[in-house]
């Protein structure tokens, strides 16, 4: 289920009412976005005249959305996120006919192309589950040539007072011309750290021949499981020490284009890899993990913070330290 509307946001966050997906008027309470100042090529909020653009979808969360603790995946949040951006797009068309999904905003940004490139000051608030009823909420904060960085927010539909995850996401349009493969500069050594392989069948590839930035989200998952020491171990982890580790922060950075350059004939191996920073006393992992191809190109990496939690009161608790003996090999210093 998806349901999406564009609206006008008077600058400083006027309250507008629109009808619900269900029925009846509800309120919409946009957020103002914060007054920034941009150099002199970027268009923001603030440069508009009047207004910006909030979009606003919903979805309905189904089994393919959850994991083994029965709530959504931590990656398929951003599968919600991509497709209100896609959403906004083919609402809020020129009308020229086009079809391009160029925004009203006056950015002339093709949204309907745009694939995500980086994701900055995400926020795990709460866990979402089976059959609710998921708000995304998109406004640009941001557009520079070729980018344009959305804040986006996913509420309950129900009380928009419950709050899932909030994320600055920022979409490049994809130059189809330029087939290469480009390697992002990795901020730490690819070779350090816990190491997976990821044999990249085309099932694992959600956009034909190239990788989503959900599917690169899926591999680190693949690659803190193993560092983790695999499916048993987190089982074990809730079972014996009664603690259950959750995603709570990202940041991430991805490639263009998630592709290889790997003969079609073959099926390319690609690389995780993880190495973790302990915080907050133990309470908080950090695992540093970078993307790697077959021929070495650097197409995402990220950090994800993952927080230590009683299994019964869901209160922070510190890692168990058999888990961090197991870490030991990879652990980085602060």
């Amino acid at each position: 289920m998806v349901t999406t509307r564009a609206v006008r946001v008077a600058r400083g966050g006027a309250v507008l009412a629109r009808g619900g997906a269900r029925g009846g008027a509800r309120q919409w309470d946009a957020r103002a976005v914060p007054r920034r100042r941009r150099n002199a090529r970027a268009t923001t909020i603030e440069d508009e005249a009047t207004a910006s653009v909030t979009s606003m979808s919903e979805f309905r969360v189904y089994i393919e959305h959850t994991d083994g603790y029965g709530v959504v995946f931590y990656a398929r949040y951003f599968g919600f996120l991509a497709q209100a951006c896609e959403a906004f797009a083919r609402a809020s068309t020129t009308g020229t006919g086009t079809g391009t999904g160029t925004a009203r905003d006056g950015s002339g940004f093709d949204f309907a192309r745009a694939r995500c490139v980086k994701i900055e000051n995400c926020k795990y608030a709460r866990a979402a589950t089976l059959g609710d009823v998921v708000r995304v909420r998109s406004t640009v904060t941001r557009v520079e040539k070729g980018e344009a960085t959305l804040r986006q927010e996913i509420v309950s539909a129900d009380d928009e007072e419950t709050v899932f995850l909030v994320a600055d996401v920022t979409y490049g349009v994809v130059d189809d011309s330029n087939v290469s493969v480009a390697s992002l500069e990795c901020p730490f050594a690819a070779s350090e750290g816990a190491t997976t392989d990821v044999k990249l069948f085309r099932s694992e590839r959600s956009l034909g021949s190239s990788c989503s930035h959900v599917d690169a989200l899926r591999f680190f998952e693949r690659g803190r499981t193993d560092a983790i020491g695999g499916p048993d171990a987190l089982s074990e982890l809730k079972e014996t020490f009664g603690v259950v580790v959750v995603v709570s922060r990202l940041e991430a950075r991805f490639a263009e284009r998630i592709t290889s350059s790997a003969a079609a004939s073959t099926i390319p191996d690609w690389t995780v890899a993880s190495s973790v920073e302990m915080k907050r006393r133990g309470i908080q992992i950090v695992f540093h993990q970078s993307l790697v191809t077959d021929d070495g190109a650097c197409v995402g990496y990220a950090a994800i913070t993952c927080t230590c939690l009683d299994g019964v009161s869901m209160r922070p608790i510190s890692c168990p330290e058999a888990l961090v003996e197991r870490f030991a090999p990879f652990t980085i210093s602060p």
